[in-house]
This record gives structure tokens, sequence and C-alpha cells, in this order.
């Protein structure tokens, strides 16, 4: 979509989400005696919205702007999303009989406002102190010896995880002692010249055959020319539309599908399968679960991200809606599996709800 649709229609969405959450809560048994507070509260959440917006074909925000912004785009979602179910439980309380009608719309607002305090509370956690390790034991066809490789997607270092948040990560993958670490792209939110020393953690990364990644569509929008660059000072080895043999299995890689709209660094599967060595299987990194649709003869095992499992349900729907597969491990036919992480770290707002930052853990052995 183009930013001048995306923008305007974005901010239009989020005015309408505003709007209705004020008028709502302004009806509140609970809330109704600060009516001003909250007309000036959701003025504000939306002034920040709109400024993030507007940001987008502008210069960018100030990181204490930007964060600010992009809670307040999270807590409008969120807000929304615990007040329609109770405005529909409404709907049928209004159907009671006068006297039971006022007890029930108590109840019911006091249940939208710890729901969304739940709502917020879990996301936060979710999002930034409960990252997990998820283990899968994969069989693989003509794969000679066990294999175990470490997976990170979606990082998104930038604005809100920087070295730290790296450290942290690189010292749990190497507590799994993992033959490889593959990064399936969205490394990044910031350009070369601005990542300073964020990434170099990775530098500390102990395995068998090093570290491989693929690019995903955030490194398009920072510049991808120069993150490529500065991931191979880092000693990564970057996949770009090609395939290696590494511990008995034809590993392949391919830009993002982001490069079919910008023109450049677009993915070709074709030029990347094309010399795998037929005696071994083939594990293949993209990064978005519908690239698959380019992908022009089965792979033993695909491994994606760029899905965040949804990040914040019930927006994990129009996630499926648009990639299909959304999280986990999918058994696509009897000769391909695909595994789709909900990535190690987070874009947006920093919340979480129905899934969790992850570690994937692969065991790869033998039929």
């Amino acid at each position: 979509m183009s930013p001048y649709i995306f923008i305007p229609l974005s901010m239009l969405i989020f005015l309408g989400m505003n709007l209705y959450n004020y008028k709502s809560l302004k009806n509140n048994l609970i809330l109704s005696k600060f009516k001003w507070t909250l007309r000036v509260v959701f003025i504000l959440i939306f002034l920040f919205e709109a400024a993030y917006f507007i940001a987008i074909k502008s210069s960018p925000l100030p990181p204490m702007i930007y964060q600010i912004s992009i809670i307040c785009i999270g807590v409008s979602f969120m807000l929304f999303c615990t007040i329609i179910p109770f405005q529909i439980a409404l709907f049928f309380i209004n159907k009671l009989k006068r006297n039971n009608q006022k007890i029930a719309k108590f109840i019911v607002d006091i249940c939208i406002i710890l729901g969304f305090i739940l709502y917020i509370i879990v996301g936060a956690y979710n999002a930034n102190f409960n990252t997990i390790i998820t283990n899968y034991d994969i069989k693989i066809k003509n794969l000679k010896t066990p294999l175990n490789l470490a997976i990170i997607t979606d990082v998104h270092i930038g604005e809100f995880f920087q070295k730290e948040y790296m450290a942290s990560l690189v010292d749990r993958i190497n507590l799994l002692k993992p033959d490889a670490l593959l990064i399936v792209g969205d490394l990044v939110d910031l350009s070369s010249d601005k990542i300073g020393d964020f990434l170099d953690p990775l530098k500390d990364v102990n395995s068998k055959f090093g570290t491989f990644m693929v690019v995903g569509n955030h490194e398009y929008y920072h510049g991808i020319d120069g993150l490529i660059n500065k991931f191979k000072e880092l000693g990564i080895k970057v996949l770009e539309n090609q395939s290696l043999e590494i511990a008995g299995v034809n590993l392949a890689g391919v830009y993002d599908i982001t490069g079919f709209k910008m023109g450049k660094f677009e993915p070709d599967f074709i030029k990347a399968l094309k010399y795998t060595n037929p005696n071994l299987p083939t594990i293949l990194l993209t990064h978005q679960p519908r690239s698959l649709q380019y992908l022009h003869k089965d792979v033993d095992l695909a491994i994606l991200g760029h899905t965040h499992g949804g990040q914040i349900f019930p927006f994990s729907f129009l996630v499926w809606l648009n990639q299909k597969y959304i999280y986990g491990l999918y058994k696509i036919n009897e000769n391909m599996q695909i595994v789709v992480s909900s990535g190690a770290g987070l874009w947006g707002p920093p919340f979480r709800v129905g899934t969790n930052s992850e570690i994937v853990y692969l065991k790869l052995k033998g039929e």
C-alpha cells in the first residue's frame, strides 16, 4: 500500500478508535466523573499517534516521542479490543428487566477496567520479560548426522531493544550449544550508521559452523546495502539467493519479497536452489511465510519469521489472513515441513498477548 494512502487511512482508523474508546469510557459508571480528563487523555493519545504516522514520510521522531507514540498505538488498539466484547454483552444486558440492567452494567464497567489493566500487564510482561526457548524435534529424510540449530528472527534491535538485549539472547543461545545459529530476517530497525555496537554480542556466538542469516523486510527500510555489509563485518554469512553445504545439509537463503516492491535485492528461489546437492536434505531460510508462493519445488524444511505469532491477540487473525502460516511447525506435504517463529523481539507497541518472544531450538534427526 502506498504511504500516501496508508498514512491518512491509519490516522483515520485510530481517530475512529479513540473516539469510540472515549465515548464508551465516558459512559462507564466508574469513569463518568472524569469526562474532561478522559477527553484530554484521548486527544493526547491521538496526537502522539498522528505524529508517528506523519513521521513515516518525514524525519524520524526523537526516541522518547517515538516510544510514547508507539505505546499509544498499542493502548488504543488494546483498549478497543477490550471494550468491544463487553459492549456486545451490554447489548444483551439491555434486554433484561430494568432493575437488573444497572447492576449488570456496573459489573461490566468494572470488568472493562480490570480487563484492560490485565491485558496491558500481561502484554508488557510477555514482550519484555518472558523470552522462552521453544524446542522442536524434527525428522528429515536423508539426514545422516543429527543437527542442532538455534533460530532467532525479528529481533528488531532499535529504539526498544539494544545491545543489552542482544547480549542476553547470545548468552542463552550459547547455553544451547548449537551447531549453527540461523537468523531469519528483521534483525535490526536502524540504519548501519546508527546501529553502533548494538550487534557486537553476535561476535560471541559459540557454534560449530557459525552464524547464517537472510534479510527481512525491515532491513530494506533502513538501507539494506549498508546493513548487509555490517552483518558481514560481524562474521555473519548472509545468504543472498544462494546455498551452501554445511553439516550434511544444503542451507539455502533468499532475499525478502519486499525486494520486488523496492526493485532491488529481489528474491530468486530458482537461483538459490539451483546448485543444491540432490543427495542432501535442503533447509531454506526465507523471512515471510507468504514468500513460499514463489517456491518452485519442495524443500525438506523451510524456516520463517515475520508474523510475530500475531504479537497482540486478536491482531493475529489479520496476520493469519495475510501470511497463511502464523506460528509453529507445519507439515506441508510428505516431503516438506516449515517452522514459523514468533520472533525474539518485537516491532511496534511493546506488548505481546497470546504469544511469546522466543529462541527456537531445532533438533534435526534422520528418518
